[in-house]
């Protein structure tokens, strides 16, 4: 098996004991259980706990960034608003146990406020109505979170409509 594919396997089993066990319960010794490679061998990968958590938040982004690239609407804004109903429920799972993680340390945070302060900046900075586009895109980030902690006041049908309509304010922004 190619050293990625093993990578991406020892990530997949972290997301899974995240998703299954809670964020407490990741250590290297469940993940390799998991994933049923050796403790040296998701070592070779993820030299420490950090390591992990920094590979799986990393991956997180990715699939998110993917998300974007794959919804070809008009402008940067518009496909991170779409991108967003993409977001299936295991990976808010993930994601919501993997916020507690970084509470421990928020130097592990810093790969995400850089890619966030970029995309920010990508899709507000030098647009037509940049007051306009920062409110779209903090209500948008605001709706990702509100779902994330299964907040949210209005149902799955209402928040399509709502993002559907965020998403045409966003290309009349660009």
């Amino acid at each position: 098996m190619r050293s990625n594919n093993k990578r991406n396997k020892i990530l997949e089993a972290a997301f899974t004991v995240v998703a299954e066990q809670g964020a407490n319960r990741l250590t290297i010794d469940a993940v390799a259980a998991e994933s049923g490679f050796s403790k040296g061998g998701v070592l070779y990968h993820f030299q420490s706990k950090n390591a992990l958590l920094t590979g799986m938040l990393a991956h997180l982004v990715d699939a998110i960034l993917n998300r974007i690239e794959d919804q070809k609407l008009t402008n940067l804004l518009s496909s991170l608003i779409g991108a967003r109903q993409e977001t299936d429920v295991t990976e808010r799972r993930a994601s919501l146990a993997l916020l507690t993680a970084f509470a421990e340390d928020k130097r592990l945070l810093e790969p995400a406020r850089q890619q966030m302060t970029q995309l920010y900046r990508e899709s507000v900075d030098d647009k037509a109505d940049e007051e306009e586009a920062a409110i779209l895109f903090f209500a948008n980030e605001g709706l990702r979170f509100l779902e994330l902690f299964d907040l949210c006041p209005i149902g799955p049908r209402k928040v399509s409509t709502l993002t559907q309509h965020m998403i045409k304010r966003a290309e009349q922004v660009s």
